[in-house]
């Protein structure tokens, strides 16, 4: 498909079918709860422990997590008006794809379905498998994780429809959970915390401290972007996406920021550094051992819901690679659920193998390196598509530009050259996976090339 054509295409009936099978059933609020329940989930339980071991410092914690925010939006914007112009399933996969060609789209497609959601599913149920661990005071986590794979996977082959109602439910659930406590930390907190500071240890001094808070801050906010990879299920695309991106990113960034600020009331830096669930140790703090329990099972509950939009949205990447022949053609099969049932299978195994071989902090490292120089391809590919196809029909435009869109990949750049300058082993991993993928890409995207050339007609 070309990119003009790509472009053109129509921005989606109100119901019915989108191509291949896929139904169009996901509504303005369906694609919201998709939004923030991907985003909302092991990062903001898990990461603010880590951060505060970076930094030390309240006024750096809130920084980073605004900077996280700033950069978030920005992204976002570029992103709603690509998945509006250009409402196919794939989402990033289809942007890099109609910009710099199939080998590109290669990339960006595989490194989502592996890396980016392959790990971050797999950060999630080691963190689930840890916290149910901990309420049942036994248990193995390989174990744990395994069930909850195959449970997802089991209710994600019953269909979109099965999987979003879920989805609805829990998002709802897990915001009145996280304002409750954002409300308590806030209302009973010491003010005298935000002037606590305590200097990180000497292995995270420097660039190094607010590289790897960066990249935890990075996961927390990763998969804002999800809902575009279900365009063709979406009712009237060229409309809802953006409001779906825009409205979702916002949500989460305001909720981080009063979440942070809680935690910051209730505990000094030097009481979070280190903590697995800063949410509970900080409720326990201001009600008691009883409510820090209810605070875990409530994680407990975020986590699976923010789980359950891996097994949503990333079998669609798979779904598209297949169907433009970058995938082995059964990912493009859909079952009469509408589900991409071969593309759904990979997936789990794949969070599967991750979850029960990988630490946390090792996974959401190598994860956000990776993701974060995939993501600058793919922004910068936005300059490339307003060139290319300047009379494509837009139904939402980035305001500011180009003046917005290139501080935003001014500032990919300068994220990624710090933690490439800080971590030059993870660099030279997450390099080696990135040439590997470029290799495979250009081998695939031949392959294809040649196979449309051979076809009749």
């Amino acid at each position: 498909m070309s990119a003009s054509k790509a472009a053109a295409a129509p921005p989606g009936a109100s119901a019915g079918e989108g191509s291949g099978g896929l139904h169009r059933i996901i509504r303005v609020r369906d694609g919201l709860a998709v939004s923030v329940g991907m985003v909302i989930g092991a990062g903001i339980l898990r990461t603010p422990g880590l951060i505060a071991s970076y930094l030390g410092d309240p006024r750096a914690i809130l920084f980073i997590w605004v900077l996280g925010g700033v950069i978030a939006g920005l992204s976002t914007l570029m992103i709603a008006e690509m998945a509006a112009a250009m409402p196919s399933a794939g989402g990033k996969y289809v942007y890099a794809r109609e910009a710099w060609g199939p080998t590109a789209g290669f990339v960006a497609g595989w490194a989502e379905i592996i890396v980016s959601r392959g790990f971050s599913g797999a950060s999630k149920a080691v963190v689930i498998a840890t916290y149910a661990i901990e309420l049942a005071g036994r248990g193995n986590l390989r174990v744990v994780a395994t069930a909850l794979v195959l449970a997802f996977a089991v209710l994600h082959l019953g269909g979109l429809k099965a999987g979003t109602t879920f989805q609805n439910v829990s998002t709802v659930i897990k915001i009145i959970v996280l304002a409750g406590i954002a409300a308590a930390g806030i209302a009973s907190g010491d003010p005298a915390n935000f002037t606590a500071s305590t200097p990180p240890a000497p292995e995270y001094a420097g660039l190094l401290g607010f590289a790897l808070a960066y990249q935890a801050v990075a996961f927390a906010y990763y998969g804002w972007e999800d809902a575009s990879k279900m365009a063709e299920e979406v009712r009237d695309p060229g409309k809802a996406l953006p409001r779906i991106l825009l409205g979702g990113a916002a949500a989460v960034a305001i909720l981080y920021l009063l979440i942070n600020i809680s935690f910051i009331a209730a505990l000094r830096p030097d009481e979070m550094a280190g903590s697995t669930l800063v949410a509970r140790d900080a409720v326990t703090g201001v009600f008691g051992s009883s409510a820090g329990k209810v605070v875990q099972v409530s994680a407990l509950l975020i986590l699976i819901s923010s789980l359950n939009v891996n097994f949503l949205a990333t079998p669609r990447v798979a779904f598209a690679l297949a169907r433009d022949g970058l995938a082995p053609r059964a990912f493009s099969r859909v079952n009469k659920a509408g589900t991409p049932t071969v593309a759904l299978l990979f997936m789990a195994a794949v969070i599967l193998a991750l979850a029960v071989s990988g630490s946390f902090e090792t996974l959401i490292r190598f994860m956000m390196l990776v993701a974060i120089s995939v993501d600058l391809v793919v922004l910068a590919g936005f300059f490339r598509l307003r060139r290319r196809i300047p009379a494509a029909q837009r139904p939402m435009t980035v305001p500011g530009y180009p003046i917005l869109p290139a501080l935003t990949v001014l500032l990919y750049v300068m994220v990624l050259a710090t933690i490439v300058a800080t971590q030059p082993r993870l660099a030279i991993g997450g390099g080696a996976m990135l040439a590997g993928l470029i290799i495979a890409g250009i081998v695939t995207s031949r392959a294809a090339r040649s196979r449309a050339r051979s076809l009749p007609g």
